[in-house]
């Protein structure tokens, strides 16, 4: 969970994601939304080199990323409650 909270907490991560999210906002007629996955994905790699971060699946509801490190899976999405947009995660479980 540490790995989850220090992803969710990081600057640059959460910029990326809330642009992204914006963007999409207006293009998702126009544009895939696999590459917005691949963008967060690689955000979240270039923060964080030693997780090596591989994206799983986009969703667009809620707009997130399930991604895989070296130890677990983890989703990553945007909670929009009100006026404030906030990062939220979970911890999957893998399945061997």
């Amino acid at each position: 969970m540490e790995r989850l909270k220090e992803i969710i907490n990081n600057k640059n991560v959460g910029n990326a994601f809330y642009n992204l999210y914006d963007r999409w906002q207006d293009e998702c007629e126009y544009e895939d939304i696999k590459e917005y996955g691949k963008a967060i994905a690689n955000a979240m790699a270039k923060e964080y080199p030693s997780y090596d971060i591989k994206l799983v699946q986009t969703t667009k509801r809620p707009f997130g990323v399930k991604i895989k490190t070296n130890n677990a899976t983890y989703s990553v999405w945007i909670k929009i409650k009100g006026c404030y947009a906030h990062l939220c995660g979970k911890k999957w479980n893998d399945v061997k």
